[in-house]
């Protein structure tokens, strides 16, 4: 066996304040002796530019100033940028870009989150406000979007929603940026702002990837990407309609399940294995002991969490895979009894390393397992993909020709370097990296650190890595603005 031993510690250095942790390890053949194993260090804020947050939070005792006036007509300038520019410009106002905005905010560095929506869209709570003690352990989407709604009003951020870019270009010597956006809510006239850095937080992916078949044009039901689903409920009658979902990730069981709920007859394609994991399970013992209630504050849980290096997590992984695989054994065999064709990852490492290399390839069940396992929704194996459309099916490579009134393309997304590309063009795509994925160095590419083009920034993840890592975006703009970035 193995045994670890852990501590925590904070450091100083010239310029800033950090956190760490330390490992030691103990195998059967090291004769009862500790060995040194890992030392993690973080920095956690930079001296002079402290989070406004404890002591150092505002007064708040001015309500009113004879030439900016009161509280809230201050904020509505200060929302406008009427006679400012904003240091950092954040595409997207979920989760990355509010982290963000309200870390750079606590810094002292102003920010305009901008989204093309009309609404800004344990272990998955913000930064500085959590959620309350019996907020749900899984929220339904409207709830999250309430939440991220009146955490930006909260948190004083300045965002726009319904707002667009037209065109961006980066200023290499003076190392500032030139973006014209339209805004949605006004007259749609167009205004340039010149921040010195951009952010992207679009989310986790890239472009839909959308493949396009023979005979497809003849097809007479309905054919579209898993991005443009909305509820089965609202097309009327689903009783006795055929539906094909080609795809066994989260997208294709989370429509599969919407369809059938909605009383179509569902069959989905599968080409290659999927990692199956429960919500109400497995994902808890995922986190069992570190973001749960009986786990470490959270931001102790998040540095013993960033502590590992990622192909260490990996491997980590493989064991409690397995057990969780135990744990769910009863209705992993009812999948594979129905069809469904599992796969646990590169050396059976789990659904941590797919997320980070591929950003698919598994389902968090959170019920269409048991709809497959009843046969209520089909699985038909298709390795070699599809063939082509015909006017009333989809027929697959071996020839199976599957009746269908509506096929919905569950096939994942690009890379997120593409939705880059589409927004600000190939000239400062080109400089950037590809995003996520690990680089030589065991490194999440290009995401929460230099992207490849100077002052441009992915920002993305689940809740719980933007909380994590927004402040380590800060810290990196914050120290290029004050002259400490070597």
């Amino acid at each position: 066996g193995l045994e670890w031993l852990e501590a925590m510690y904070d450091f100083e250095t010239g310029v800033g304040r950090g956190a760490g942790m330390l490992r030691l390890v103990r195998g059967d053949g090291d004769g009862g002796v500790w060995k040194g194993y890992m030392m993690y260090s973080a920095l956690q804020e930079l001296k002079g530019f402290e989070e406004a947050k404890g002591g150092r939070r505002p007064h708040g005792s001015r309500e009113f100033d004879v030439e900016l006036g009161n509280w809230q007509e201050r904020r509505d300038k200060e929302k406008e940028f009427v006679d400012s520019e904003p240091d950092v410009f954040v595409v997207g106002a979920g989760q990355s870009g509010l982290n963000l905005g309200a870390r750079l905010k606590a810094m002292g560095l102003s920010s305009l989150l901008i989204d093309k929506n009309e609404r800004v869209v344990q272990y998955t709570h913000m930064a500085f406000l959590p959620f309350p003690s019996n907020w749900p352990l899984f929220t339904p989407k409207d709830k999250l979007g309430d939440f991220f709604e009146s955490y930006a009003s909260l948190m004083e951020l300045n965002v726009w929603t319904r707002t667009t870019i037209a065109s961006a270009s980066f200023d290499d010597t003076a190392k500032i940026w030139s973006i014209a956006v339209t805004r949605g809510d006004g007259d749609g006239t167009t205004r340039t702002l010149h921040p010195k850095h951009v952010v992207f937080a679009t989310g986790h992916a890239g472009e839909p990837k959308i493949p396009s078949f023979p005979g497809q044009d003849t097809f007479q039901g309905l054919a579209h990407h898993a991005s443009l689903h909305q509820d089965a409920k609202l097309a009327g009658d689903m009783k006795g309609k055929k539906v094909v979902v080609v795809g066994t990730g989260n997208s294709g069981h989370d429509i599969a399940q919407n369809y059938q709920s909605a009383g179509a007859d569902v069959t989905m394609v599968q080409r290659a294995g999927t990692y199956v994991i429960s919500a109400s399970k497995g994902l808890f013992m995922l986190h069992e002991g570190m973001y749960d209630e009986t786990g470490p504050p959270i931001e102790d849980a998040d540095i013993a969490g960033q502590s590992l290096p990622i192909p260490v997590q990996f491997a980590l992984n493989v064991g409690l895979t397995e057990k969780i695989r135990e744990a769910e054994k009863e209705s992993l065999d009812g999948l594979v009894r129905a069809g469904f064709k599992l796969d646990f990852g590169v050396d059976k490492s789990g659904i941590y390393r797919k997320y980070i290399t591929r950003g698919g390839g598994y389902y968090i069940d959170i019920g269409a397992s048991q709809l497959i396992i009843d046969g209520k929704v089909k699985v038909q194996q298709s390795p070699n993909g599809i063939s082509h459309f015909e006017p009333n099916a989809l027929v697959l490579a071996d020839g199976t020709k599957l009746e269908a009134d509506i096929v919905v393309l569950a096939t994942g997304y690009d890379n997120m370097r593409t939705s880059a590309r589409k927004v600000f063009g190939d000239e400062i795509a080109n400089r950037c990296k590809d995003v996520w994925d690990l680089d030589e160095e065991g490194e999440v590419n290009a995401m929460w650190r230099p992207s490849g083009h100077p002052n441009f920034w992915f920002m993305g993840g689940n809740l719980a890595l933007c909380r994590t890592y927004s402040r380590f975006v800060a810290l990196q703009i914050m120290a290029i603005e004050k002259g400490l970035s070597r």
